[in-house]
Parts: C-alpha cells; structure tokens; sequence
C-alpha cells in the first residue's frame, strides 16, 4: 500500500472517530476491574507482571463477530495469514512467531496437537457465540503450561449458566451466500447452572465450488454442592468442512510480484473436513478460608480427513513474462495462453489427535503481616497425547506421557503496590526426561500517579511435534527440543480515575536449536530433506495500547505492534516469513446499552510470502459494526469488514472477499 493512500484511510477513521467524539458529554465514568484467571490464580489485571488482554462476551456479541479469527486480530502481537473466504486455511501468529510456540488452552484443557504442535484451521472454525472469554497471556508461560508456550497464551472460555434463564434463537445471512441459524438456552435451577448452545453455518467462498459448513454445539454445567465445594463440566463439538480452490506458484526466477506470481483457479472437489471434540470436568473445594484445590480432567480430539480429486483441466492463465513455468517442464513466453491442470490424485490422507489431561493444585492464601499477602499455587499435571496419520502422506501412530509439578508464588506487598511473581516447572517428557523452565516477574506501581513499572524473564521449550520426529520419509529421531529465553519491560498508566489507560511493553525472545526443515541432508538421496536443529531465531518488539472512556457512551481506543522476527543460519540472519514488521487497531465505540456502533481501523504491513523472496503489499481496512436491541425481546445486528474495499494480501495468491457483510436478527426471551 502506498504510504498516501495509507495516510488517507487512516485519516478518515480517525475523521469518523473524532467528530463521534466531538458530540460526546462529560459525563465519564471509571474503567470496571478486569480479573484474570488464565493464570491458575486469579489476578487483577493491574496486578500482573505480564502484558495481558482480556476479551468478553459481552464485546464479542456487541461487535457481532462472525469469525473468531477477527476477534484475535484487533489483539496486540497477534496476526493472521488467512486463506481466502470463511473457514478456509487460517495461520496464527504470535510475538513473531508461529504456530507451536503459543498455546490454545480451552475450558482448561490444552489443545495443541502432538503431530503438528499448533491447532490446524482450530482458531478459525470456533464459533465466536459459544465464548464466555478469552484470555490473552503474551510472553512464556511454561512454568505454569509447560511446552509450546513461548510466545504466551491464549485461554478460551465457554459460556456458562446464568443467573436468570435466557433463551436465544437467531439467524444471519450475507456475502459470499453465508447463512447462519443458532439457538441457545441458559439459566439456573437450584443449584444447578446450564448453557446449551447449537449452530449451523453454510456459507460459498471467493471462488466458484468453494463452501464452509459447519455445525457447533457446547454445553456447560455447573453443581454447587455448596459454597466451598462445586463441579462444572463443559463439551464443545464441531464438525466443519470446506472446499478450497487449487493455488499454482510460478516457479520462474523472473516472474514480477504480482498476482500472477501466485494464483487460484476454482477446483470442484478439494475438501478439508474436521471434527473438534474438548471435554472437561473441573472440582474445587475451598478447604478453608485461605486453602482451595482444584482437579480437572480433560479430552481433546482432532480428526482431519483432505481429499482432492484429479478434475483434470482447470483453467488456463496468460504467461506474464518470458520463460513462464508452473512445472520445471513446460517453458512459455510471455503472452502465451498456459493451461492449467487439477495436481489432485483422488487419495485420502487422514491425521488424528487425542490430548488426555488430569491437572491438580492446589492454592494458598496467607497473611503475612501488615499489607503483605502470599499466594503460593502447587500443582501436578499429566498429560497423554496421541498422533495418527495414515493415508495417501504414510503410517505415523504414536503416544507421549509428560508427567510435570509446577508452582507459583505471588507476594502482594505495601498495599498492593510491589508485586513479586515466581514461577518453576518440571516437565518430565515421554521422549526427552526432564525440562525445566521457570519465570520472574516483579511490578511496582507509584502513588498516587498510577504509574506502574514491570519485568519479567522467562525460559521455555517447545519438543518437537510427533511429525518431526517419525515421519517416515522426514523425521529425524535426533532432534532436539527448541529452547528459549525471554525478557520483558513494560509500563502502565492510568489517568483520570482510569478512564484513560495506556500500556508500553518491551520484549526479547531467543530461541535455540530451532526446528526447520533442511534441504540436502537426508541420508536418502531421493527425498530432498528432513529436519533438523538449525541455530537460532530471535524476535524482539514493542506493543503499545490506550483505551480512554470519553463518556458514559463512548470509548476510543488502539493498540500498534512492532515485531523484528528473525531467523540465523550458518550466521546468516533471515526475516522471518509472514510476519509484518508494523500492525495497529483504531476503535472508536459508541454504546448506550440499547444502540452499540463500532468504527475499527486495522493496519498491517508488508510481510514476506512463505518463501521470504516475494514481500506482499500493506493494507489498511475499515470495519464498522452495529447492534441495536429493537424491543426487549428482538435485537437486529450486522457487521461489514473492508468497507472501502482494500486490495488485502495475507498469502500470495489467495484472493480475499473484497467488501464483507453480514446481518443477522435475534430472539431473546
């Protein structure tokens, strides 16, 4: 994008935002305290060491998210490399790095896959109407969750009962043919609390023959068998499906950065489809005053099946310059007409994974003299992950045990003011004995200015995935887990009886013996590669955040992130690939309970394709959002994502929706 054009649409949000803001009152009230729980401890936010971002219901619904993956996008230090229309492929990143160096925790239960370490297209196939919140812990989190936490972690929240019985129903419809029908029911009885919640979502893409389907369904339920003793259970399923169109690389050495470099062409029969199965149960028992434990038990299960039929004949392209290649076989000039051909062969491949998880600890709250509070956490944890693969890319059927005891300790002292954090963690891994990682933390907030400094440091390891290691044609059983150590420095201020919050934060990351895939050292000379333990990688960045509350009705806020991500090789430094350099979020909300309207600005900078030798263009897109409650018991709602209809690049060659909308009305009794 070119830097006027991104000045001129970043003026106009800001145009919008400010003359809202100019018809604003004075009436403005204070910032409600946001408690964390992510931790295993419950926290308020202004008391942690870590830069934290806490997402609720009650925004996801108002801003009427149709795509969990836009919900995470408006989060500093996250960013997304997102394949075409709904459903399709979805590519999360963190701090700079990519998926299996963050961690998706789901009603308490760890869902990162043993074959692949991240969660595949997971991120975008939740449903955003099951969310009771998200919790977004950035820095390394490994001596509280172990592997796969260096960049943070992202905890999500199923919906509970509620006080007073509630029943949905609702349906959407807009772009690209999306259709979208659901129906949920919450409440208490008694003792016992309940949330039901099913939905079905049918939906075209950017492309002719491409679709998402998917049908959700969650159910919570909660015992309090008293005031210090209660269980809860939780089930989320989901059963998705989509058809992507073929995507073709030139390989010519020549060829311009340009949508010819990478292209679709519509492809009849080229499915992904996934089934998503978490389960919990989660006991706690005030044993006294300052004495609590707490036992969960867990399973999460992937199964994926793809499957690409042999269409034949696609389409054809024009070649864009000379010597033009999609094979190393076939050479045209430019201008000639090249055909394009399915590269499907009508086999299956098949990947499963189960997690198993039993966590206890237990935690203790004392007084240690005047102003002085302890909170000491001590748990154990087991953890069982199964990896299967069979089909047309070959046999893997492995299982790990990580058996791990961890504990944390928060010192509150001189009225809050001083916080000190320890954390320590042995993971003793089915594959690689014991690792471990630990993390310090200390805050000091100055009276009466509000004015709090933080650090943190924090080691970490991811082990390698299940692929890694047993693949039969690229695996390497030599492997070595990837360790890391991060550093941390932040500042938070607040003005005007909190209305007015900012937050700065610094961090570091290094990571050794990094994971990658090496060209030429397979002992097999007819398979081009295998992994191994390359040098290092590093990310370093600043994120930055405000959210000032005008008025009663009206809350402006940002966010801008800035991410150096670099990989070293043989002591060569590499950019790392798909990860933009500057991202930032502009919102200006407008609620009055009744009415809610949202004006968003999100920015993302160029980023380097897959390959890191093509950079993709910038881009600037503009959101609005609307909700308004009708009568009590109807409210209408919609959402449009790149109103002026930017030319978006998150992958070379998938082409984006352009100008997205959906509208929806729902039934509240």
């Amino acid at each position: 994008m070119k830097p006027t054009r991104l000045l001129y649409h970043v003026i106009t949000v800001c145009i919008l935002i400010f003359a809202v803001s100019a018809s604003a009152g004075d009436d403005a009230p204070s910032m409600e305290e946001i408690v964390v729980t992510g931790t295993k401890i419950e926290k308020k936010a202004e008391n942690l060491t870590d830069s934290v971002t806490v997402i609720t219901a009650d925004e996801i619904e108002k801003n009427s998210f149709t795509d969990f993956t836009e919900i995470l996008r408006s989060v500093p230090g996250i960013e997304f490399k997102q394949a075409g229309g709904p459903g399709q492929f979805n590519y999360p990143k963190m701090r700079g790095f990519s998926q299996g160096h963050f961690l998706v925790v789901i009603d308490w239960i760890k869902v990162n896959e043993a074959m692949r370490g991240g969660v595949s297209n997971l991120l975008g196939h939740i449903d955003p109407q099951i969310i009771e919140r998200i919790e977004i812990l950035r820095g390394p989190q490994a001596a509280i969750y172990g592997s796969n936490s260096t960049a943070g972690v992202i905890v999500i929240t199923t919906k509970k009962g509620t006080e007073k019985p509630e029943v949905r129903a609702g349906g959407e419809a807009g772009s690209l043919d999306w259709r979208k029908a659901y129906a949920s029911a919450s409440g208490s009885a008694g003792r016992l609390g309940y949330s039901l919640y099913t939905g079905y979502t049918d939906s075209g893409g950017v492309h002719e023959y491409e679709y998402f389907r998917e049908l959700s369904s969650s159910i919570n339920l909660g015992y309090n068998f008293s005031d210090s003793f209660n269980v809860e259970g939780s089930f989320m399923y989901t059963d998705s499906e989509f058809n992507y169109a073929e995507l073709r690389e030139s390989y010519s050495d020549d060829s311009p950065s340009t949508p010819w470099w990478a292209f679709q062409l519509p492809d009849p029969n080229s499915l992904s489809a996934s089934d998503y199965y978490n389960g919990s149960i989660r006991i706690r028992h005030e044993i006294s005053g300052g004495l609590k434990q707490a036992l969960t038990l867990g399973y999460y299960k992937h199964k994926k099946k793809g499957l690409d039929e042999d269409d034949g004949y696609l389409g054809s392209v024009v070649a864009p310059v000379d010597n033009f290649t999609l094979d190393r076989v076939n050479y045209y000039n430019k201008g000639d007409i090249v055909p394009v051909y399915d590269r499907g062969d009508g086999k299956p491949y098949y990947y499963q994974d189960e997690n198993y998880l039993t966590d206890y600890n237990i935690i203790w709250d004392r007084d240690l003299g005047p102003d002085t509070l302890n909170t000491l956490l001590v748990g154990a944890e087991f953890q069982r992950q199964k990896g299967r693969k069979w089909g047309k890319y070959g046999e893997i059927d492995k299982e790990l045990d990580n058996y791990s005891f961890y504990l944390n300790d928060q010192i509150l002292m001189l009225n809050e003011t001083l916080i000190l954090s320890l954390g320590l963690r042995n993971d003793h891994h089915g594959e690689f004995g014991n690792q471990v990682t630990g993390k310090a933390g200390a805050s000091y907030t100055f009276r009466p200015t509000g004015t709090t400094l933080y650090t943190n440091y924090g080691t970490s390891f991811k082990a390698p995935t299940f692929f890694n290691l047993y693949d039969p044609r690229y695996g390497n059983r030599e492997l070595n887990p990837e360790k890391g150590k991060t550093y941390e420095f932040g500042v938070r201020q607040s003005f005007l009886e909190k209305r007015l919050n900012l937050e700065c934060s610094y961090w570091q990351t290094e990571l050794d013996d990094v994971i990658a895939f090496v060209y030429g050292i397979n002992p097999d000379p007819a398979v081009v590669g295998m992994y191994d333990n390359r040098d290092k990688a590093t990310s370093q960045g600043i994120e930055t955040s405000l959210s000032f509350k005008l008025t009663d009705s009206l809350t402006f806020s940002g966010n801008y992130t800035y991410t150096d991500s670099k990989s070293e090789k043989d002591g060569e430094t590499f950019r790392t690939v798909q990860i933009a350099r500057n991202k930032f979020n502009l919102d200006l909300t407008y609620d009055t309970g009744k009415l809610h309207l949202n004006i968003h600005g999100y920015y993302s900078g160029p980023r380097l394709r897959w390959k890191g030798d093509k950079e993709m263009d910038s881009y600037f897109r503009t959101d609005v959002a609307a909700r308004a409650d009708v009568t009590e018991n109807w409210t209408i709602y919609g959402r449009v994502e790149n109103l002026f209809n930017e030319n978006i690049q998150e992958g070379l060659g998938y082409e984006q929706p352009g100008v997205y909308a959906v509208t929806g009305m729902q039934w509240k009794f």
